[in-house]
């Protein structure tokens, strides 16, 4: 029972993690209010820092549970890097104001594809944590992979292939 209210708790700080990634600027700017922090005297003036850091830490998230699979660590690495061009995405600085880039028109099929693809990986992203915290470490197993030319996953070694070469004659 206490490991279930444990789960549901980490979800739920996990979703609050994301509802702050959805919107950068938005906590950027309430933060900066918050905080009394005027323009002049922040040391950083862009919301781009708190995506940086969010979707640093997640790549960080999944390459720590690939390793717990445990899975070799360049498959881990190459997923923590994929995921982490997702989460970057996810959390970009950009809001949902129709009305600003229908002005842009040059560009705002650009921006309507980067609003979709932000919605899309931002619900793929918390499906992977809600399916970890429900699931187990299997969820990681089953990420798809972009990078499969960049590595054999189901390499053999030496000795394996002698004698499976010597079987087939």
């Amino acid at each position: 029972m206490i490991e279930i209210i444990f789960r549901l708790l980490n979800v739920l700080l996990w979703l609050f993690f994301f509802i702050v990634g959805a919107s950068p600027e938005d906590t950027f700017n309430f933060l900066r209010i918050i905080s009394g922090v005027t323009v002049w005297k922040a040391l950083v003036n862009s919301p781009w820092i708190i995506t940086f850091l969010l979707t640093a830490y997640y790549m960080y998230f999944i390459y720590s549970r690939c390793k717990e699979v445990p899975l070799p660590i360049l498959e881990s690495l190459l997923k923590a890097i994929q995921i982490g061009l997702m989460a970057f995405i996810a959390f970009l600085p950009l809001r949902p104001d129709f009305d600003l880039y229908k002005n842009v028109p040059q560009y705002k099929n650009v921006v309507y594809a980067l609003l979709s693809m932000k919605v899309f990986f931002w619900l793929f992203l918390l499906t992977i944590v809600v399916f970890y915290y429900l699931n187990g470490h299997s969820i990681f197993k089953r990420l798809p992979d972009l990078f499969i030319d960049f590595y054999s996953r189901n390499r053999l070694p030496n000795a394996d292939k002698t004698e499976k070469m010597k079987q087939e004659r």
